[in-house]
This record gives structure tokens, sequence and C-alpha cells, in this order.
């Protein structure tokens, strides 16, 4: 994901500011009975259970239905403008229900609740809602409740991340307190911004259908959690000397999260935000954008040849997305071009020299992206596009109209076999993501008038949390092995993996040259050897490094300007390789 950089309304200044609070070390009852209308961000130590935090004094069990709230924010403005006919400035108007179990708040559903993508309201968002926490302490009997929260569109890939707070009692709930603290690279919001205030909301209902089967598959996640370490057990670890300098070149503003994956446990460096270390880390979703390409595209082809074959890759687009037929190119184009990017189909420079790794974004790439149901993306991205004179297979142009056409060609291909799963979501959910435990992976799809599931976006869209990035990674870096079961093809595997020689199509990239299934390959080079290793990026500079010696760099940041400075990972690889040698 890559757009054309135009003037971005950025606020760099956003800093915890002293509020009227009656008590500036924690929340009142009073701070929950009146409207906040003035922006004013709080330490966020505010909305998570202190130390001396008792248990809550009941459990709770009900639906909030929030208001849709203007959002004092930082720059006050988030938005000259609507966008896609919404307004930014909004909260939106939505229903959460939730259910505790002990201390744990858990939501009936991580999945994108939809409000500002349907043709609801005035507000331009949509909503994912996480597990939180439960506590007292005093308060007249009242509870209190928080939770992790991001701001999202079902048809882009950023998060605005941010946390919630309310009370309870009897029945009777509060209104909400919440901040949002930091966002991954925006798209059509264009503005990295801030903003903290209140919620009017109501208890609607005081029941959750299928409360025991939600509690029950919440334990089951619980356990499957990654146990993620601090930095500071790092470098007891292995010395502090050895980090000095890790990702230490971006900006700091434009960092949400980083650590590292060393000996098979992920160490978390930081987690930043303007009101201190962000709430609930761990549990907080992030939007990856292109990453997804190598979570959801190749995870998806690469499990589907595990089970049936590899034939898949081999197949044409005419062969699996009958919509093709008849159109100029694309019956000569494999499905394993297409998760390449080397469909030599596009609207981009028709000459192969100089070398282009990006395809142009174009009124076509925008038509196509603002497309909500899969029969328009199809009919746009499949009319669009010319067959460059390089034929498939020869030459990478970046393009996410590809990555989703994988994604339509696997779900035809599916319901061909008659698969339980005849969807490429619902079949990566069920033989990849639960079998390594991931329960809940919450991913933007299409919008059908019908109300049916809708196709994965797959080129971007999916929203994981670091835990979900540690599992994928590991996958990846166990050759597509979880235990005693293969999930991924072996042999389809065989050249992401760390390799001494270049694999993959040219990019013309020095810092990352190489690019196959869905997969950046970045060099290495010293006295000793030289290697390609594999790595998953996507849109801000996030990365997904799968070094040698099974060492995973995890950085999620927000370079919306394509800053030179978030894209150097010498620090990260410079760390990694002081850890362990990756040269044998």
């Amino acid at each position: 994901m890559k757009r054309l950089l135009l003037p971005m309304m950025v606020s760099l200044g956003a800093m915890v500011t002293s509020t009227a609070l009656a008590d500036e070390t924690r929340f009142t009852i009073d701070d929950f009975t009146a409207s906040i209308d003035d922006y004013a961000l709080v330490d966020n130590a505010l909305f998570v259970p202190p130390q001396d935090a008792g248990p809550a004094k009941e459990a709770f069990e009900g639906t909030l239905s929030i208001s849709e709230t203007p959002m004092p924010s930082d720059p006050a403005e988030i938005a000259s403008g609507e966008v896609l006919g919404k307004n930014p400035q909004l909260f939106p108007a939505v229903d959460l229900s939730f259910i505790t179990l002990g201390d744990e708040l858990v939501p009936a559903t991580q999945d994108v609740i939809r409000a500002g993508s349907t043709e609801n309201g005035s507000s331009f968002w949509d909503i994912i809602v996480q597990p939180g926490k439960v506590w007292s302490i005093g308060d007249d009997g009242w509870s209190r409740a928080s939770f992790p929260f991001s701001l999202v569109h079902m048809i882009e890939g950023e998060t605005h991340n941010g946390v919630a707070m309310f009370l309870y009692r009897d029945g009777e709930i509060s209104d909400l307190r919440y901040q949002i603290l930091t966002e991954t690279a925006p798209f059509y919001v264009e503005t990295y911004f801030t903003a903290a205030g209140s919620l009017p909301a109501e208890l609607t209902s005081t029941a959750v259908d299928d409360a025991d089967a939600l509690a029950a598959r919440f334990e089951i996640a619980r356990a499957d959690a990654e146990d993620i370490r601090p930095w500071s057990a790092l470098e007891k670890k292995v010395g502090a000397d050895t980090l000095e300098g890790f990702d230490s070149d971006i900006r700091p503003n434009e960092l949400l999260l980083d650590g590292l994956m060393v000996e098979d446990t992920f160490y978390l460096k930081s987690c930043p935000t303007p009101a201190g270390e962000l709430p609930y880390c761990d549990r907080q979703r992030f939007g990856v954008w292109s990453v997804s390409k190598s979570l959801v595209a190749a995870a998806a082809m690469l499990s589907v040849s595990e089970k049936y074959g590899p034939e898949i890759f081999d197949m044409t687009i005419t062969d699996l997305v009958p919509e093709a037929e008849g159109i100029e190119g694309w019956d000569k184009v494999t499905v394993g071009d297409a998760l390449n990017m080397a469909t030599g189909m596009g609207y981009g420079q028709r000459e192969a020299e100089p070398k282009i790794s990006w395809s142009p974004y174009t009124d076509d790439y925008y038509a196509f992206y603002e497309a909500r149901s899969q029969e328009e993306k199809l009919n746009l991205l499949l009319n669009a596009a010319k067959p460059y004179v390089w034929g498939p297979g020869a030459m990478m142009r970046y393009r996410d109209e590809d990555m989703f056409l994988v994604g339509v060609a696997v779900t035809n291909y599916l319901k061909e076999k008659q698969d339980p799963d005849p969807n490429a979501w619902s079949f990566l959910q069920a033989n990849v993501y639960e079998p390594i435990g991931i329960h809940d992976m919450p991913i933007n799809k299409t919008i059908e008038d019908d109300g049916s599931e809708g196709q994965p976006l797959t080129a971007y869209g999916l929203y994981p949390t670091v835990g979900d990035l540690v599992k994928l990674a590991r996958l990846y870096q166990n050759g597509g092995r979880f235990g005693d079961e293969q999930i991924l093809s072996a042999e389809m595997m065989a050249d992401i993996a760390t390799t001494s020689e270049p694999a993959g199509l040219t990019t013309g990239q020095e810092a990352k040259p190489y690019y196959g299934k869905a997969f950046w390959r970045y060099p290495f080079k010293s006295d000793e050897c030289t290697l390609y290793f594999p790595s998953m990026d996507g849109w801000g500079d996030n990365r997904v490094m799968l070094m040698p010696n099974d060492i995973t760099a995890i950085r999620i940041a927000a370079n919306w300007d394509g800053d030179e400075s978030a894209k150097n990972m010498e620090s990260l690889i410079r760390t990694a390789n002081a850890i362990e040698s990756f040269c044998p």
C-alpha cells in the first residue's frame, strides 16, 4: 500500500495535560458524570487497574449503546471535510457487548464492527474492540471496566488505537471516558491525530447471546496467548550493549511498537504514545497494511498447496476467475504470478527500463480501492489493466489488485474442491490460524449488498496483535510446521526461507532487491557470508523480518511521508546478528 504524497495535517506536539480531575492519580466518579468537550490527554495509567486495585464488586454482562459523538482532538480538525461522504471527527454510534470472566472484560466479538462503512450515521469510523479488565477501588459500590479499541474503516487498513473506561453498578453504567493515542500510517484520513473525551452510553441489554461459549472460547485463547516479555529481560539475557541502537533510526513519533523474538520468545522494547505506554499493548490490534499479503494471500496459497498439492500455483486466472474470461492478457497469468505480483498486467510505465517496481496509483487504482463489492472490484481491476510487453512471470510490479485476485482465486478453487471451508478467509482461519493458537483475527472484507460474508481484501486490511504476528512469524521460521503438523507446504516454501543465493524477482531496490510469494528479501553481506532473508513489509514501514537463527524483528510504524530514516533497517539487522552471528 502506497499513496501519492500530499500535504498532511500532522500533530507532533500532543502532550499529557493536567486537566480538572479531582484526583490526578485516578479517575473519580465525578469524572464520569460530566461531558468532556475539550481535548486533553491524561496519563494512560488512569485507564488500567492500579497496583492497589481490588476485584470488581460484581460481574458484568450486557450491551453498551454508544451515541455518535464529536471527538475533541489534536489537531482540532481531523479532516477539512467529509471523507467518502462521512465525518472522521465523529466517534461512531455502536453497540458493544461484554461479559466478565474473573477480572477479564471479554467482548462478544473481536471482529470489525461496521458503522462508518454502512449507510447508517454520519461517522466515518468502524471499530474493533479487544478484551480488557475489571476492578474496583471503593467508589461507593461501583466497579470499573476498561478495554482497548481501534477506529478503522472497512475499505482501508490503518488503526487508530485507543483505550476506553466506564463504571458499572447494579444494572447501571456511566458514560465512557476514552483516549485515542496512536495510529498506523493513514491513507484517506491524512491526519496524525490524538483524541480524548467522553461518550454518552446506555445499558440496553443485560444479557449476551452464547455467553458460556464466548467464555469458553476466551479461556482457550488466553491459554494460547504469547508470553510477551519486557526488553529488560532480553538485556539481561544477551547484554544491554548488544542491543544498543536497536531501531534507532526511525523518528520517535512514528514508532508504535518494536521488539525481537529470540529463542522462541518475543521481547517488547516499546509501545509508546504521547501519554505513556499504550494500554493493553499486547492486546491491541494494529493495521499492518501490506504485511497482510504475506499473512493472508501467501498463507492461504501455501496451506491450500499442503492440503491439495501445488497445482493452484500453475492455474491461470481465467481458470479460477470467470470474470476474467475474454479480457486480453489474463488467460496467460497464473495465480502464482499474481502472488509474485508479476502478472505482466497493469497501467504503469510500458517500458521495462528504467526498472520501476511500483505500479502507479492512478484513478484506476482509487476506483478499485473505493469499490465496495467483490463484483465491482473485479470488474474494475480486470478491465483497467493492460498487458505489458514482457508478459507474466518476468517482472515484479507492486499491485494490490493482484493480491485481491489471489484471494478470489483461492475461494473459487476451494469451492471447486467442495472444501468444508469454501472461502479463502474461513479456510485460513480453520487450517492455519486456529491450529497455531490464533482464535480471533479481524480482517476487512468486501461489502456485499445481500449481507453475505464478503471476500477478504487480502492485499491489506488484516488487524493482528503483536502475539498474532509472533505466532505467524514462528510458523514461517519453522518451515510451515507447527508441532507435528505440516500446515504450509514445505515444497512451496523452499524459496521463501533464508538462502545464500538470490531468490525471487528483482525489484530495483538496493535495500530489498528481490520479491517472491508476497515476501521481500533483504541482503546480509559480511566477510564471512552473504545471505538473503525474507521480510513481510507494509505501508508505513511496518516490518516482520524473518532473520537467520530464528530471530524475528517486529516493528509497527506510521511513516506516512516516506522518510528514509524509517526505511533504514540496518540497526535491526545489526542487532540480530550481534545476538547470534548469521554466518555459520
